[in-house]
């Protein structure tokens, strides 16, 4: 064998055999971890399990069997050159030995596995695994002698090909008949037009409605009386039941031939698709049956989108507007409210009279103001002036930002607030 085919073999196949091996220590190991899991280590295995185990090592040499008959097929495949009968030989035993080795391999491995386990053997392992690859090895020798013989056509093929004489010239007088023979083929085929298919498809369609109608009006019937019990349980108007009941029954008719509409293709292709290749003949009044129904549909599914798209759409209504708590509005009230609790808790406690203690007192109250609401006073005041609103005294020089305010100036402060809209426009009365 040439020694390049071997070598690209034998690098696939220790490839595969890899894979192998570790696709049957990860089953091996899955098993031996539900055991751990139901049972304690002490506990004896089962005959059920070594029989698992069996199986695996079987899967392996079937997969090793397997992978090296492949490897010499895709071996000789990707150099282009055909073993020969010595080869295909070397190959068949080569196939033996390694199922051979294999198998001492699994029956050492199994041995010395259940040795460490103390576990009693029923059944030799080797003469198990001898009779779980039987199969395989059969599979494997009918692959192999495909192989050969696919080999041994395309050998021959090309000298018989080479030996057969050429078919002698014909002639315009020889080519004639061949012609008119074809010409009553061509007459005996049907004609399939695209009025003929349509006319197939109405035949058949009022065919299908013509068949199911009955069981088909059956359920229409309770589909309608469903929705009848339904909607009369809600509204006593009878009007308005009986109306609802012609609706769903119609809807439930509409449904129906829709559903034959959809599948009288489908029909068609089948009886196409079969073995006779041929349509079975329907009587023409089905047809124009056909044509109604597909009419009633289209009419249908018009009338139902027209009176949807003539519903009036309404109109998107926006959200409301929330006013947002620092708007203009809500500062300048806001500051009105908290000067007016602060003048009045300060006035409460005013010393009575006009002598040093309540200037002294004043004086306090005055700082306090300086303090918390002056720079919110003159912020307000000068928006309040950039919306064009008169703040008459309160926006003077000498006015509220030097001074606490009177409860006539803190009203006048609330009634510029109320010249705003809760955008902050301003409000002409």
């Amino acid at each position: 064998m040439d020694t390049q085919i071997k070598g690209f073999a034998d690098s696939m196949y220790e490839q595969s055999f890899v894979e192998s091996a570790v696709s049957t220590r990860a089953d091996t190991t899955s098993l031996l971890k539900q055991r751990t899991a139901k049972r304690t280590a002490k506990t004896p295995i089962r005959e059920s399990e070594i029989n698992g185990i069996v199986k695996f090592q079987v899967q392996h040499i079937e997969r090793c069997l397997a992978a090296r008959l492949e490897s010499y097929e895709r071996a000789y495949e990707e150099t282009g050159k055909v073993p020969t009968e010595e080869e295909l030989e070397e190959i068949l035993a080569e196939l033996k030995t390694i199922g051979d080795l294999q198998v001492k391999h699994s029956s050492s491995f199994i041995d010395n596995f259940l040795r460490a386990r103390r576990a009693q053997v029923q059944s030799d392992p080797e003469q198990s695994l001898l009779e779980g690859c039987a199969e395989a090895h059969d599979r494997v020798l009918r692959t192999w002698k495909n192989w050969g013989e696919k080999i041994r056509i395309k050998e021959v093929a090309p000298a018989k090909i080479k030996a057969a004489a050429k078919p002698p010239a014909q002639t315009v007088a020889e080519t004639q008949p061949i012609q008119d023979e074809a010409v009553p083929m061509e007459k005996q085929r049907s004609n399939r037009t695209l009025f003929a298919y349509y006319w197939c498809f109405f035949k058949r369609l009022g065919n299908e409605c013509n068949r199911t109608w009955r069981g088909e009006l059956a359920a229409a019937l309770l589909t309608a009386t469903g929705a009848y019990l339904l909607i009369h349980r809600v509204s006593a108007v009878a009007w308005t039941s009986f109306k609802s009941e012609g609706l769903s029954m119609v809807i439930a008719v509409w449904s129906i031939a829709l559903w034959h509409v959809l599948r009288t293709p489908w029909l068609l292709h089948k009886e196409a698709s079969s073995a006779g290749g041929g349509i079975r003949r329907v009587h023409w009044g089905h047809g124009l049956f056909g044509i109604v129904v597909l009419a009633g549909v289209l009419a249908g599914s018009g009338l139902y989108a027209r009176k949807q798209l003539a519903k009036p759409i309404a109109p998107v209504m926006a959200a409301p507007y929330v006013e947002p708590k620092n708007s203009l509005r809500k500062r300048t009230l806001g500051l009105a409210n908290d000067l007016n609790v602060f003048l009045g808790e300060r006035w409460s406690k005013r010393p009575p009279g006009h002598g040093p203690d309540t200037l002294k007192y004043d004086q306090a109250t005055l700082d306090l103001y300086m303090k918390f609401y002056k720079s919110r006073m003159v912020g307000i005041l000068q928006e309040l002036q950039d919306k064009g609103l008169d703040t008459g005294l309160l926006g003077a020089p000498s006015g509220a930002p030097s001074r606490f305010l009177l409860p006539d100036e803190i009203r006048q402060l609330r009634d510029l607030a109320y010249h705003l809209d809760e955008k902050g426009n301003v409000v002409k009365f």
